[in-house]
């Protein structure tokens, strides 16, 4: 028998040695009964039996509407202990990684064999319709095989779909063959004009996705939108919000001006961006992404009726960026990458960069809350509504301070580099911090000042292995806070970075604060730069992920432009004379 490891494990013949299965009478009774008999509280023990029912009726020799009936007599225990299996995938992909890749292996063994299943019942009731001579009182058997054919060729690209869903949580690439099945079950679908039929209506049965060309842009569209960017939960989200988007998306075999993407069904590749450079065949499809951006742009809006419970529900403001972003950009890279084998030095998280640039100083100390602040009044439009920094006798107990697994500083292998960024190698636990989205602190030796960056995307390369992307923000970080103007009792400051860029000989400014939701743009705030504080008013979103955002800003008062500056300036000159290493000895 193949394995899942195999590259033909999707198209391999498969022996069909066995006259009977060896749990039970080859028929659904046989299986009802021998599924009441399974011991559901162990589910080791079931996981097991259930995985190695499904190998035999594969292996099983027999008629294939009566492989079909077996198989969907299991489909549901099969889902049920799946569902279970997955459970963990969501909660802790790190313990996952670590600690169950057995867990892994069985629930990817699962979904591959129950692919394997419909697609080996899928091609081969086609075969017979169209190698068999079917009598005119033959009609009955013929619209038999038909069905089948349609409804294997659904549960085939429906557990593909799944699959996908599952290796995108775990960071797992595809398995060789994976898409070209894929793509040539949906070229079986359409060639013979069953891609439209009703599954429901032809099966008695209930899914989102009611026919094969929903199922297979549903795996497209999962690809798509995935950047290697967003976490296991995020992905989930978009998953759910899949069931509806596929009614936007249009699959066509003729090129135009909206065809973003490009599908090439002889090869073993998902769709990718069509642009000039790519040689298209008369067998290529085309997928037209501007409908769904369309009504992707309009779901911020408050008058908008046309988002669905489903969306109000998964929909963050992040993950609406992510997806503009993903189908309003050109996801291309621009700079090419060199091999350069390294080690670098990594700190996850905005607090912990905001620790190592005040060198090694808590938070709390860093505000210098003892020292009188001035705030320079300014008539502005913006001002309107902000609050003067009350006084307050308890505001240590606001901050707390950070332990050392948020604060430890990683040694890691760099893969390659570009002008921009790093592939990096992470072997070993996986923290709670890596994670795509996440700010980062990088240093490539201890003379080197700190750059400021985001995990852009990750990848499970092996078992004990990740890789992981970074993309370098700036070189010129400096540390600060940033206050919003809300309840006059409270004090509460958040930890902020500054950023510096050149840009055409002039540098621009730009700050990192924490979160996606807190921070918005046209939103004034207060800007701390140790025992002063300024006005700022935050402008267009340069950057947001699930734990940080990244803005444009302005000073409400001009004049104010020399503090910033030589704020800044006195920073840059301390970090030339300090050794960070030292502050940790």
């Amino acid at each position: 028998m193949t394995t899942i490891n195999q590259s033909d494990f999707f198209t391999a013949p498969i022996e069909q040695y066995r006259t009977e299965l060896s749990f039970c009478a080859a028929n659904v009774k046989g299986i009802q009964e021998w599924l009441l008999r399974l011991p559901s509280i162990h589910l080791g023990d079931s996981s097991k039996s259930l995985l190695n029912a499904v190998i035999e009726i594969l292996e099983l020799k027999c008629e294939e509407p009566l492989r079909f009936e077996l198989i969907q007599s299991l489909h549901l225990s099969l889902e049920q202990v799946l569902g279970t299996l997955e459970k963990y995938f969501l909660s802790d992909v790190a313990s996952v990684m670590n600690h169950n890749e057995s867990i892994v292996e069985l629930a990817q063994q699962f979904r591959c064999y129950m692919a394997r299943t419909y697609i080996h019942i899928a091609f081969e009731s086609h075969a017979q319709l169209i190698s068999k001579q079917f009598s005119l009182f033959a009609f009955r058997q013929k619209k038999q095989l038909q069905d089948i054919r349609s409804l294997s060729t659904y549960y085939a690209l429906q557990q593909l779909s799944l699959l996908k869903f599952q290796q995108q949580v775990l960071y797992k690439s595809s398995l060789v063959g994976q898409w070209r099945i894929g793509h040539q079950l949906f070229i079986l679908a359409e060639y013979n004009d069953f891609h439209l039929e009703d599954i429901n209506y032809l099966h008695g049965s209930i899914n989102q996705l009611t026919n094969i060309y929903q199922v297979y842009n549903q795996i497209n569209l999962l690809d798509i939108l995935n950047t290697h960017q967003i976490r296991p939960i995020e992905i989930q989200s978009l998953y759910q919000c899949t069931y509806q988007w596929v009614q936007l998306l249009e699959l066509t075999k003729k090129e135009s001006t909206t065809s973003r993407y490009i599908i090439d069904p002889n090869k073993d590749f998902p769709p990718v961006l069509n642009n000039m450079e790519i040689k298209k065949g008369s067998d290529c499809y085309f997928i037209e992404t501007q409908a769904l951006l369309d009504h992707i742009n309009l779901a911020n809006l408050p008058q908008n009726r046309n988002i669905s419970p489903t969306e109000k529900h998964y929909l963050s403001s992040s993950l609406i960026f992510h997806v503009q972003n993903v189908l309003n950009n050109i996801p291309e890279r621009r700079y090419e990458r060199y091999d350069y084998i390294s080690t670098i030095q990594l700190a996850f998280g905005l607090q912990s960069a905001h620790y190592y640039l005040s060198h090694a100083t808590h938070f709390e100390d860093t505000l210098q809350l003892n020292s009188r602040v001035h705030l320079q009044q300014n008539n502005s439009k913006f001002l309107s509504g902000w609050n003067d920094e009350p006084s307050s006798s308890n505001h240590k107990s606001l901050y707390s301070v950070l332990d050392q697994e948020t604060k430890q500083i990683h040694t890691c292998t760099v893969m390659d580099i570009s002008i921009n960024g790093y592939r990096i190698r992470w072997t070993g636990d996986v923290p709670k911090q890596l994670r795509a989205g996440e700010f980062i602190l990088v240093q490539e030796n201890a003379q080197s000042p700190w750059r400021g960056g985001v995990i852009r995307w990750l990848k499970q390369a092996s078992t004990k292995h990740l890789e992981f992307g970074i993309e370098i923000l700036s070189q010129d970080l400096t540390p600060c806070a940033v206050q919003l103007s809300g309840d006059r009792n409270t004090v509460l400051y958040h930890h902020a970075i500054l950023l510096s860029n050149q840009v055409l000989n002039k540098t621009h400014l730009s700050i990192v604060v924490p979160g996606h939701q807190t921070f918005k743009p046209q939103q004034g705030i207060n800007l701390r730069l140790d025992n002063q504080q300024i006005k700022i008013y935050l402008n267009d979103i340069k950057l947001i992920s699930q734990s940080f955002s990244q803005f444009d800003f302005e000073l409400l008062n001009d004049n104010e432009q020399v503090i910033l500056e030589q704020y800044i300036q006195q920073h840059a000159e301390t970090i030339k004379k300090q050794d960070v290493w030292e502050s940790l000895k």
